[in-house]
């Protein structure tokens, strides 16, 4: 089997973040050719003459690796987009769709415009993340094209740590898009009053998305610190020796923040938005209704004053992702996928 992957690095995420780890996680037995956006000279410049040939928009690199990966589609057991947002100029550079050519869909519905959904419309099969928004997504694409395939999640690597070693007062929040900042900052007064500032709140969270001013107004307080440029083992640390994940939602598609939690058995405190039901929200973990400060602050203090509590939520959050997101189990659904669309 061969299977063509254009893909896009996320320039935060190291080894073991995102979902463009999925190539590592295939079957040796697999044969992959892999697109993969790299900053250099020549894929600029030849990706600038694509852009002024074909009068696209775009990244020239982005441009030129996506040339490349159309080059293959047709050619390969099955053609594999693992950002459709990224590259819709691909479906505009294609006159005929081929039935094997797949595209995974990462950001809810509520971010999707009319102009993009009529191109997705396009495609053969698109794999959706969670399940939740199925029935939106099905008004522009059949239900049978579509294919619900988790976030998988390296359980080998992102695992709990010593015990010994949990800060029972640090809080962790990791990631920007989609968060809700005010709920969290709402919260963030309410336990600093309560309890005198006793808690640190640890944000990972690069420089550049450090914008809105909610945040700005955190990084003030003594007891809020800011993180960036971790190597994959200090992420893992944070994720090991924090007592809770409080990180509020605007809405989700998959969330790496929270499959890196299931796997440590980080207790996730969040909002019942997008798909985080599909990741075991309100069936694994409890989850707050958006915008419900007081019910959030209600389940931190459940957390924090029954430390049994908290161990049972951790356990169950740790066997979920074992049971479901484990990348090596995930990888063979789509290896699954990838034969069914090569009979087509």
């Amino acid at each position: 089997m061969k299977i063509n992957i254009l893909s896009n690095k996320v320039p935060w995420f190291g080894k073991y973040s995102g979902y463009e780890g999925l190539p590592n996680y295939l079957p040796e037995t697999i044969s992959q050719s892999i697109y993969l956006t790299k900053n250099n000279f020549s894929n600029k410049i030849i990706g600038k003459i694509f852009k002024l040939i074909k009068n696209i928009s775009g990244r020239s690199e982005d441009i030129f690796n996506q040339k490349m990966f159309l080059s293959k589609v047709g050619k390969s057991t099955a053609s594999h987009i693992l950002y459709m947002e990224n590259n819709f100029s691909v479906l505009t550079s294609l006159k005929n769709i081929d039935k094997r050519l797949i595209g995974t869909v990462h950001l809810p519905f509520s971010k999707w415009n009319p102009a993009c959904l009529e191109l997705l419309s396009k495609m053969e099969n698109i794999i959706l993340l969670y399940k939740e928004e199925l029935e939106e997504f099905s008004q522009y694409i059949p239900r049978s094209r579509i294919h619900v395939i988790r976030h998988g999640v390296d359980v080998n690597f992102f695992k709990p740590g010593n015990p010994a070693e949990i800060n029972r007062n640090k809080v962790l929040f990791v990631g920007h898009f989609l968060r809700n900042f005010e709920m969290f900052f709402d919260v963030f007064k309410i336990l600093s009053t309560d309890d005198h500032n006793k808690f640190e709140f640890h944000f990972i969270v690069p420089t550049e998305h450090r914008h809105p001013p909610i945040l700005k107004k955190l990084m003030t307080f003594r007891n809020v610190f800011f993180h960036e440029n971790l190597s994959d083992e200090e992420l893992l640390t944070h994720y090991q020796n924090s007592y809770v994940l409080l990180m509020p939602l605007e809405d989700s598609g998959a969330n790496t923040g929270i499959v890196q939690a299931l796997a440590t058995g980080l207790p996730i405190i969040t909002t019942d938005v997008g798909g985080i039901r599909s990741y075991g929200g309100d069936e694994v973990f409890p989850l707050v209704e958006n915008n419900d400060t007081q019910k959030m602050v209600e389940l931190f203090y459940q957390y924090y004053n029954d430390i049994k509590f908290r161990n049972f939520i951790s356990e169950k959050q740790r066997n979920f992702a074992v049971e479901k997101l484990d990348w090596l189990k995930v990888a063979q659904e789509h290896v699954n996928l990838y034969s069914s669309v090569k009979g087509l």
